[in-house]
């Protein structure tokens, strides 16, 4: 098994990773396939961005697996079933990246069909994509509330643990909530909230500083005695 330091420095790395591939990047690329119909899905510079930041998705999907199993041998000696939990939501997310990629998919499909499609079925195509928009909407939202619970789960784990400073973690735990309670649940439940930005850009901001301190300091090898509680 790895030192603390080198384990917590390759998590460091993997979280910057996972930041890149699975919560930024694809989805800045992606953004102007939320309008199906206008998108020129069948120009070949935009299909293969399309396709590029899909599988940049899976990817990025497949990041918090990772992390969780390496992470769990230093998790697991201090809280053992939260070790598992990690991995089993990261297990979903990935679950929940792949139908999020497939409605992805599906949009990017229906652009090209209907840039080939004659005047007289305009109609049919307008309401077909109001539903596959529909679906990805809802699937992405669903994905967002797991992923995010993930990433909940870890910053518990780290605060429980000690492996970084109490701060960190706690600010952690702060901005994923904000990040739930203030983009995601509001979907589902609707309830005033602040605008998506204040309550979502916080944690992009923590996740860097906790890759970066990872990277530079690893887990921290001396576990506090009243961490283990």
């Amino acid at each position: 098994m790895r030192s603390p330091q080198s384990a917590g420095r390759l998590v460091g790395i993997l979280l910057l990773v996972h930041l890149a591939t699975g919560l930024m990047t694809p989805y800045i690329i992606l953004r102007p396939l939320n309008e199906p119909l206008t998108f020129p899905g069948n120009d070949p510079t935009h299909a293969a961005l399309v396709r590029l930041a899909v599988m940049l998705l899976f990817i990025g999907g497949a990041i918090p697996i990772a992390i969780s199993v390496k992470a769990r041998p230093l998790f697991r000696q201090h809280i053992p079933a939260l070790a598992l939990w990690l991995i089993a939501f990261a297990v979903a997310n990935f679950v929940m990246q792949c139908s999020e990629n497939a409605a992805w998919m599906s949009m990017f499909t229906l652009s090209q069909q209907h840039a080939t499609a004659a005047a007289a079925d305009a109609a049919v195509y307008t309401i077909v994509g109001a539903s596959v928009r529909s679906y990805w909407k809802w699937v992405h939202y669903t994905h967002l509330l797991v992923m995010v619970s993930w990433m909940f789960l870890f910053f518990v784990a780290l605060w429980r643990a000690a492996l970084v400073p109490r701060v960190l973690a706690g600010l952690g735990l702060l901005t994923t909530l904000m990040q739930i309670t203030g983009i995601t649940l509001p979907q589902f439940i609707p309830y005033p909230a602040p605008p998506m930005t204040v309550m979502g850009v916080p944690l992009a901001f923590v996740y860097v500083a906790t890759a970066v301190w990872l990277i530079v300091k690893g887990f921290k090898p001396q576990i506090n005695a009243d961490s283990r509680g």
